[in-house]
């Protein structure tokens, strides 16, 4: 069988069809050789750049993936058109099936787009305590499409990038200082200086608290049963926001109470106006 295959084939016309082709194939590795020396000095003069830059480091890699790819999708292109290979259906059919993928896979690619535009911008990083809408919680990690927060009951929540960029972010860990607020109710018959002097003398000794600014305690509003104040003052650590509100609120109550200062709790008086028919209601005093 193969003796008749070999006989069948022209060595001559297919010598000289190799030789026509040879130099595609040679132009073909010269082009590829050419791109892996511009992917290695792109690389490098990306890392030069980012060496001056604040960029972190896992969008760093992140964005060398992206010109590695890049340069490997524009090498194959290059590289067939240079074997005589019809590049523009094949640009066109990988057009219309990209376009088929990006439909059916938008809400991923919002959620890519919206890690890359994290990990750039760095709104927070890992380990800050942030607030997300009523969740607070630390971030443990962050990824291409989601960001891992841990909250403060030790739950793990996974929330989509795409929805951390469009909602709004306090980061407590950004700013080494932060205000903490105690509310407190005091009933209206008190007086206010002497439960303000008394709810400011908690505060005295404790090193975690900050002398500037100055710790205050305000009127916040008038309640329906109690005039409502805020002790506020300010700690270096903001993990300690809560922690300081819960322990200054325990505190502020115990004060108030060994100091005799009342704090009420809600109530409603009730006035009835003499009225006809209130009258018929109320039992009349026997005749003797």
């Amino acid at each position: 069988m193969w003796q008749s295959f070999f006989e069948s084939l022209d060595m001559e016309t297919l010598s000289t069809k190799l030789a026509e082709y040879l130099p595609n194939v040679l132009g073909a590795l010269i082009v590829i050789i050419g791109f892996r020396i511009l992917s290695y000095l792109i690389r490098r003069v990306a890392r030069a750049s980012f060496a001056h830059s604040h960029i972190p480091s896992d969008a760093q890699q992140l964005i060398l993936r992206f010109i590695k790819y890049g340069i490997v999708i524009i090498a194959v292109l290059t590289v067939a058109a240079q074997l005589g290979i019809n590049i523009t259906s094949l640009v066109a059919g990988l057009g219309i099936a990209g376009l088929a993928v990006s439909f059916a896979a938008q809400d991923n690619i919002a959620n890519l787009i919206a890690g890359i535009s994290i990990l750039i911008d760095r709104p927070f990083k890992q380990n800050d305590w942030i607030s997300v809408n009523d969740l607070h919680a630390s971030v443990t990690d962050i990824r291409l499409r989601t960001t891992v927060l841990t909250t403060f009951d030790n739950e793990t929540v996974v929330v989509p990038n795409r929805d951390l960029v469009q909602q709004r972010v306090i980061n407590y860990t950004l700013n080494p200082g932060i205000r903490v607020r105690v509310p407190v109710g005091i009933a209206y018959k008190e007086n206010i200086e002497d439960a303000r002097k008394v709810m400011l003398s908690t505060l005295e000794g404790d090193d975690r608290i900050l002398s500037e600014p100055a710790p205050s305690v305000l009127v916040a509003s008038l309640g329906d049963s109690s005039v409502n104040l805020e002790m506020r003052f300010w700690t270096d650590n903001s993990n300690l926001k809560f922690p300081l509100m819960w322990e200054y609120t325990e505190k502020c109550k115990s004060a108030l109470d060994n100091a005799n200062i009342q704090i009420p709790f809600p109530h409603m008086q009730l006035f009835l106006e003499k009225t006809e028919g209130l009258q018929e209601l109320v039992p009349k005093p026997k005749s003797e």
